[in-house]
């Protein structure tokens, strides 16, 4: 069990790595960004078809369609990676909405130029 264990331990690292060094990528193309990884990567109940939540929030999508707004970043991203792109306005309105803040109960705050996420 013990095994099994760090094994988990370690894929999660893996992962969290990963993202960091997207993150960093995104910051780079984009500038002033928040990037916060959320989801069962963050609780540590991921599974074999876990997809990677990263909320990304950024200016650089103004007068963007959602749809559009991937493209600055698709070079960047590995498979299985599922940002969410937002501007600041965009998800300032989001928040507040219950499936919003249960998502980010638990979260990993990459990056926060916004100051979105008062925390320590």
């Amino acid at each position: 069990m013990e095994k099994i264990l760090k094994e988990r331990k370690k894929q999660r690292n893996s992962i969290i790595k990963e993202v960091r060094t997207f993150a960093k990528k995104v910051k780079r193309k984009l500038g002033k960004v928040t990037i916060v990884l959320y989801g069962s990567y963050v609780r540590g109940d991921f599974n074999l078809w876990s997809d990677v939540d990263i909320l990304i929030i950024s200016e650089a999508f103004n007068n963007l369609r959602f749809l559009d707004r991937y493209e600055l970043f698709k070079n960047e991203e590995k498979p299985g990676f599922e940002p969410k792109p937002y501007t600041p306005e965009e998800f300032k309105q989001i928040i507040n909405k219950i499936g919003w803040k249960e998502a980010l109960k638990d979260k990993i705050i990459l990056i926060d130029d916004y100051k979105l996420f008062n925390e320590k």
